[in-house]
């Protein structure tokens, strides 16, 4: 009996305890259905934003053509020719004069990537309201590549003009003709991004030969040959600081540049045979401007350049006038 007592005590513990556990955690009932809720809640996601690609950056253009709208060019004085005193440089007045050249325009193609850059100028032309006719040839390359820091380049040019019945007598008539080549090579620092926004500077020397020749057109007599009226030997010596800074539609570029030509053989008499030592000093700056955003192709280039000493460079070449206009077509 006893036995059967105690069993009963033990039973209605356990069946208390039981019950005492289930009411201190009972059962949750969702307020709405559970496939409901099931559908509408979004999984718990480690990153709170959907990943994006970036907005690519445009590609800059890397090859322009430049095709010269204005057709003024700087030249040597008919006067110096005729006196046959180019090589004197603008130690000698008057030195220059400025002409119109037609015919095919002298265009001019550049090629930048970041870290290097090279410029192609030349061609054929003739002038149209100058006092001689002439006729021009000429060529012009620039180099220069970088590695880190460090930047290297060089350039050459070559120039011929030939000026027919440059003098005229009653018996016969003269023309010449005169030949240029040169170059240089330079070390410098290059910051930036030469398609872009950059600043160089240049510490460069060289060598150019310039000569001048003449061959008389008489009526009895054929086949006359040429004979040299001069020819001249320089060395090089050049400092130049360059920047660039480019916006959206705009670009603006500044160069300041120093040149020294020293002759090879002095001159023992500067009044008869010119200066030993002379020197151009210029600074130059150009504008590039997109006028249509959807045409990115069409550009328009502004040069303005102002000399500080005498244009001596025009012994071996023509150049342009302080102003210049440009069509580019950039790629």
């Amino acid at each position: 009996m006893k036995n059967i007592l105690w069993t009963m005590i033990m039973l209605c513990i356990f069946r208390t305890a039981s019950f005492a556990q289930t009411d201190a955690q009972p059962p949750v009932l969702p307020s709405e259905p559970i496939i409901s809720y099931t559908l509408f809640v979004q999984p718990h996601l480690t990153c709170q934003c959907l990943p994006t690609n970036p907005t690519p950056k445009e590609r800059a253009p890397i090859f322009f053509l430049d095709i010269p709208i204005s057709p003024f060019w700087d030249t040597v004085g008919a006067d110096r020719i005729k006196n046959r005193t180019i090589q004197f440089g603008g130690s000698a007045t008057p030195w220059k004069e400025t002409a119109v050249f037609g015919g095919w325009p002298v265009p001019r193609i550049i090629f930048a990537v970041s870290d290097f850059r090279a410029s192609v100028e030349g061609g054929i032309m003739k002038t149209q309201n100058a006092s001689l006719v002439r006729t021009m040839e000429q060529a012009y390359v620039t180099l220069d590549g970088a590695v880190w820091y460090v930047l290297v380049g060089a350039e050459g040019f070559f120039g011929q003009e030939q000026i027919p019945r440059a003098t005229k007598s009653v018996n016969f008539e003269a023309d010449f003709r005169r030949r240029s080549y040169g170059g240089q090579g330079w070390l410098g620092i290059k910051i930036g991004d030469f398609n872009r926004s950059f600043i160089v500077g240049r510490y460069g020397r060289g060598y150019a030969r310039t000569e001048g020749s003449t061959r008389f057109n008489v009526p009895s007599v054929d086949d006359l040959d040429r004979f040299s009226l001069y020819a001249e030997e320089f060395k090089i010596e050049s400092f130049s600081v360059e920047g660039k800074a480019r916006a959206k539609r705009i670009s603006q570029s500044v160069q300041f540049e120093r040149v020294e030509y020293q002759r090879v053989i002095p001159s023992p008499d500067p009044l008869r045979f010119g200066e030993n030592h002379l020197q151009d000093m210029r600074l130059e700056t150009e504008t590039e401007i997109t006028p249509f955003p959807r045409a990115r192709l069409l550009r328009g280039v502004v040069v303005l350049t102002k000399d500080f000493r005498n244009q001596n460079r025009l012994m071996f070449i023509n150049d342009y006038s302080s102003v210049r206009v440009f069509l580019r077509l950039a790629f």
